[in-house]
């Protein structure tokens, strides 16, 4: 498989392969495509994985294996390169830490999450194509997260709370029961949302302005 990336979310994805058995005894399984834009990409990750430079030899591995994982963080750029590698055949494809911890009832993952290391998901909760929820957050019952969505480290996304695609939540901020998070938000590190967000808006505090 590939992963899309070689920074440092991808290598996280990575150590998640890993404990899932993923990499088998060579590591041959996973390789890493890093775009033809960053010519400093290095030829290998830990002298062991390559990374693919151009779309023909990322292509050419779909061929053998179709399934990628978006190892990059940023929103915007994990919704292009998902339609980028579909187009081209792959099939995206969700990891999930066997660290996690996520409810029996009512959850609904889409393809191509990331769920990491020490996430908690509890119960009723959608989260959509290509959200990444990082290590250590939490998302309380009734919320609904939409696509190409990242919940960063620590972060706590209470009850009945709602976040449109492509929206970011930063390390350690903390949603309250039943606000509504538009598209295109970006919450800052650290800042407590007691009240709806607009589309497109950023905002930072305590409370959130």
């Amino acid at each position: 498989m590939i992963i899309v990336g070689a920074g440092g979310h991808a290598k996280e994805i990575l150590g998640v392969l890993s404990e899932l058995g993923e990499l088998g005894d060579g590591g041959s399984s996973a390789v890493f495509f890093y775009d033809d834009l960053s010519p400093s990409a290095p030829d290998s990750l830990f002298d062991r994985f390559s990374v693919l430079r151009t779309p023909d030899e990322a292509k050419a591995a779909l061929s053998r294996d179709p399934r990628f994982i978006l190892g990059i963080g940023k929103p915007s750029a994990r919704q292009f390169m998902e339609k980028k590698y579909s187009s081209w055949g792959g099939r995206l494809t969700s990891v999930i830490s066997p660290h996690a911890r996520i409810g029996e009832f009512g959850v609904n993952l889409a393809p191509g999450v990331n769920v990491m290391t020490g996430a908690v998901i509890t119960q009723d909760i959608v989260i959509g194509k290509g959200t990444i929820l990082h290590i250590h957050c939490s998302v309380h019952h009734d919320c609904r997260i939409g696509e190409f969505c990242e919940i960063s480290p620590g972060a706590r996304i209470l009850g009945k709370v709602l976040i449109g695609d492509l929206s970011r939540i930063g390390a350690g901020a903390v949603l309250l029961p039943g606000v509504r998070i538009g598209y295109g938000v970006t919450v800052g590190a650290g800042a407590v949302v007691t009240k709806d967000i607009d589309d497109g808006l950023t905002v930072k505090g305590i409370p959130a302005r």
